[in-house]
């Protein structure tokens, strides 16, 4: 019979809501990114993050299950005693599978942000020192927690801990777990921050820039869950009630890869968005015909496509002879296959290749027709 007891239905709730967001989130990025056929690099990564992050999300409802948030008094019944060694062994493998969920889920962002950044070599290189900072750390952490104990059963069997075996002080996984808090809520605030600097210059109409600022907001919370988890970690050198103390760095740790994951697959979702929610419709995109040359644009022939539709995207972005600005094609027929990461990343690229002082970006409505007489 399970211990689900004092803050073990609190972490599985936590667990199971937020790592439903995170997967019901991927589904729909597989699918957009299938429809639209952008799959990337950042894809893959953001893939095969997801085995071990099932992983880490079925250990840690389990061990909510088997002791891991019990207080010493719920511990000290008849019959409770044998949850302990299942706690520890429960939380011996959330730490290990949480090391490796945000290593993947970091990464897969981390590589979304390059390819908009395009040949912008400072962001590029930015986004590489996240990586190998994020990479390192985590893996570094993983390593210290699997070995800390000789044998390694020790970490959880007490009495291989009577015969001999040997433990590093808690005090050692408490600065392991700072440090690497610390890293990975700079990195999360580094890749939060960052795609304002790249789009800074870009214009962008209203409802566009709802959209970004909310996932920025959702990717700054992402590090808040790291510095509440901090608040927590003093947990781990406690003497009493350690269990019911776990439940609360396990909650809050197991957030920042849930929401990282929910944040990245967010960003890749701005088709759906804009079917639903219209957002970059024609009544806000081009409500400005001053940026249009000649100065209006005809109704009757904007384009007939609706706003998710798989037959047209954002073409790339060409130098206009006849003023200081530059325009962006839209083309009906299944031949544009560039998506919106493409279009923002030729955007920058072309602004700074043709126009580095122009800060204006017009959006032109071209529809090719061909017709064949039989």
């Amino acid at each position: 019979m399970p211990l689900h007891e004092d803050l073990g239905p609190n972490l599985m709730a936590t667990v199971m809501a937020t790592g439903m967001l995170a997967f019901t989130t991927m589904g729909l990025r597989v699918y957009t990114r299938i429809t639209k056929r952008n799959w990337g690099i950042e894809d893959w990564i953001m893939s095969i993050g997801c085995l071990p992050m099932l992983v880490l999300s079925v250990v840690t409802v389990i061990g909510s299950c088997h002791g891991i948030g019990a207080k010493d008094s719920t511990l000290a019944r008849p019959g409770n005693q044998r949850y302990v060694e299942s706690a520890y062994f429960w939380f011996f493998l959330y730490q290990i599978f949480y090391c490796i969920s945000i290593i993947f889920v970091k990464l897969s962002i981390a590589l979304m942000l390059n390819r908009i950044a395009g040949n912008k070599k400072i962001f590029v290189y930015a986004n590489y020192g996240i990586m190998v900072l994020c990479v390192s750390a985590n893996l570094a952490a993983a390593l210290y927690i699997i070995f800390q104990c000789k044998p390694v059963e020790a970490a959880w069997r007490a009495d291989l801990m009577a015969e001999g075996g040997y433990c590093e002080s808690p005090v050692y996984l408490q600065s392991i777990y700072y440090f690497d808090s610390s890293v990975n809520i700079f990195t999360d605030w580094a890749s939060a921050l960052m795609p304002i600097a790249l789009l800074w210059n870009v214009q962008m109409n209203r409802n566009t820039k709802i959209s970004v600022a909310g996932i920025l907001g959702l990717g700054i919370f992402t590090s808040v869950s790291g510095l509440v988890r901090m608040k927590y970690t003093v947990h781990l050198t406690s003497k009493t009630d350690y269990l019911y103390g776990l439940a609360n760095i396990i909650i809050w740790g197991y957030a920042e890869p849930a929401l990282g994951m929910l944040v990245g697959n967010i960003a890749t979702l701005r088709p759906l968005f804009r079917h639903a929610l219209n957002l970059g419709s024609e009544d806000s995109g081009l409500a400005g015909s001053k940026y249009i040359p000649g100065g209006t644009v005809d109704p009757s022939r904007a384009h007939p496509y609706k706003s998710f539709d798989h037959d047209y995207e954002l073409g790339t972005v060409v130098p206009n002879q006849e003023g200081n600005v530059l325009s962006t094609q839209i083309k009906g027929g299944r031949s544009s296959e560039s998506s919106d990461n493409e279009s923002q990343k030729q955007i920058l690229e072309k602004c700074d290749k043709y126009h580095p002082e122009s800060k204006e970006i017009v959006v032109i409505n071209q529809v090719d027709i061909n017709v064949s007489h039989s």
